[in-house]
């Protein structure tokens, strides 16, 4: 199992709301096929945006990072309507 932190800020420079983890949290889920092995999501609110770990099944980090930055290619659009940004590429943790 590895885990994956992605950041999301806000779009519009506005405040991240703890209201929007849920939201995004299922976006995730909606857009994860099964070669990216995703085991678990947790969006949580940091100071500066939201935070999504992801859980994953994968042989190396880098499996993991790429199965996420995959899911994080379908899921952009929907992300991006919500108001946020990915602010890095995905990092393991």
């Amino acid at each position: 199992m590895r885990i994956v932190s992605v950041m999301l800020l806000p779009r519009s420079g506005a405040d991240a709301a703890s209201g929007d983890c849920p939201v995004l949290h299922d976006l995730l889920w909606v857009h994860a096929t099964p070669d990216v092995r995703l085991e678990h999501v947790r969006v949580r609110p940091t100071d500066t945006g939201l935070e999504a770990v992801l859980f994953v099944r994968a042989a190396s980090d880098t499996d993991a990072v790429i199965g996420v930055q995959h899911l994080l290619d379908r899921a952009r659009g929907p992300i991006t309507a919500h108001g946020y940004g990915v602010a890095h590429p995905p990092l393991p943790v």
